[in-house]
């Protein structure tokens, strides 16, 4: 017989099936038994009647992995609308020892490092699964956002000679006779990469040697990239940023309405027009309606994005806000200053539910001031003689913007750390499993 998967169980109402999965839980209450079988769609009931089938599975330990050939019959009261009758079990594979953490109650009763210490059996939890069914459809849904603008998808290498943004938060590796790094964006490919297709994306690992284990950092992560040429301003990167977002949340409504009910969780909100204003003037609206005075740094903290995004809830009705024109002292070596003002940049990040999420920016696309640029921040041209190269030989205006996908999953879904939204994570700490 053909194995028949829990979702598609209600189109065989009346007809004897096979299924396969998991013991999720049992109840043996004497003459009448049900065993929940998981399997990568849902849940599905089997009535147990039989004392011979009774037997099988008395002293089985959930997570157990069986076989069930029975009679599909209609139950509303199910919870996919169907359970299996007069079931014949087979035992594939007996789980040995008690599971560390119970993964079928509604909250997995445990903390983040006991969680994570257990995450291969953790992530079997029907909430665990959907975290990471819906983060699927956000990537999915990026992909697709940019390929139907006509980008071309590249990918690019991880581990690189020289370092992308500068600073200290860099992993140095061996590579055969000569020091490498493990790259910290796909930056320098991406723009190298417009000047051949205009428009780029990737969805590519980074690395940050991350001193500190916060609920926002990790020492790897996932970004989706994305760099567009011949552009009017950056105000276009922006737009894009904003409509694949949306696009992302279109497609978790559609496909992950089961997910959502699962882990009791809203999606952001998201009007028609995004508020964007400047970093002086999200300063000033802090003051203004906090009395916390942080005008003239040239950063927002932790705090202040939390705040600021309790202001655009309350004042515009977004749980996203954009942030503009970041200091040319704070913005990484390739970004545009602001021709009006070459203390600021063309520059931005957006910020959702407290937390930054993306950041990008106008990029130099002209050879001498990007060069010049390189050199005000500290850094050898040397080390860069193979990205400067191709600005030799003409760049168009361009742009781009990196988004991570762990911190968007974490602030789509309102989870607490982002580990949560990570599927086995590396920081300061772990390196396992």
């Amino acid at each position: 017989m053909k194995r028949i998967l829990s979702k598609d169980l209600k189109n065989h109402i009346g007809e004897t099936i096979l299924i396969k999965g998991y013991i999720h839980q049992k109840r043996i209450m004497g003459s009448i038994n049900f065993i929940l079988l998981r399997d990568k769609d849902g849940i599905v009931q089997i009535v147990v009647k039989d004392k011979k089938e009774i037997s099988k599975i008395k002293d089985t330990m959930d997570e157990s992995v069986i076989e069930v050939i029975g009679d599909c019959i209609k139950e509303d009261r199910s919870v996919n609308g169907v359970e299996i009758h007069n079931p014949k079990i087979k035992i594939i594979s007996k789980v040995k020892s008690p599971l560390k953490i119970e993964i079928n109650k509604p909250i997995i009763n445990a903390n983040i490092d006991t969680i994570l210490d257990n995450r291969a059996i953790v992530l079997r939890s029907l909430q665990q699964r959907s975290i990471f069914k819906i983060q699927s459809t956000m990537a999915n849904a990026y992909r697709d956002y940019c390929l139907s603008l006509g980008a071309t998808e590249i990918f690019v290498p991880t581990i690189v000679g020289n370092a992308t943004e500068g600073g200290s938060e860099l992993f140095k590796i061996k590579y055969y006779d000569k020091a490498a790094y493990l790259a910290q964006s796909a930056q320098l490919y991406k723009q190298t990469m417009v000047a051949i297709y205009e428009k780029v994306f990737s969805i590519a690992h980074s690395y940050r040697a991350e001193k500190f284990g916060t609920s926002r950092h990790t020492s790897e992560f996932i970004q989706y990239e994305w760099e567009m040429g011949f552009i009017d301003s950056y105000k276009d990167i922006i737009n894009f940023g904003i409509n694949v977002i949306k696009y992302i949340k279109d497609k978790v409504e559609e496909n992950n309405k089961e997910d959502l009910s699962i882990l009791k969780k809203e999606l952001p909100l998201l009007p028609s027009d995004i508020p964007v204003i400047k970093l002086s003037e999200a300063l000033d609206l802090i003051f203004q309606e906090r009395g916390i005075d942080h005008r003239g740094q040239g950063d927002l903290n932790p705090e202040d994005e939390k705040m600021i995004c309790e202001i655009s809830k309350d004042k515009y009705g977004s749980d996203l806000i954009v942030i503009t024109h970041y200091p040319t002292s704070k913005r990484a070596f390739y970004t545009m200053p602001d021709p009006k003002n070459p203390e600021e940049t063309l520059s931005f990040d957006f910020i959702l539910r407290g937390e930054e999420i993306v950041s990008g920016s106008q990029r130099i696309h002209d050879y001498e001031l990007l060069k010049e640029a390189i050199i005000k921040k500290g850094l050898d041209p040397n080390d860069f003689e193979n990205f400067l190269e191709i600005f030799k030989f003409g760049m168009p205006e361009e742009g781009g913007l990196g988004m991570g996908l762990e911190r968007l999953t974490q602030q789509f879904l309102s989870l607490q750390n982002i580990r949560e939204a990570t599927l086995f994570p590396r920081d300061v700490k772990r390196l396992t499993p």
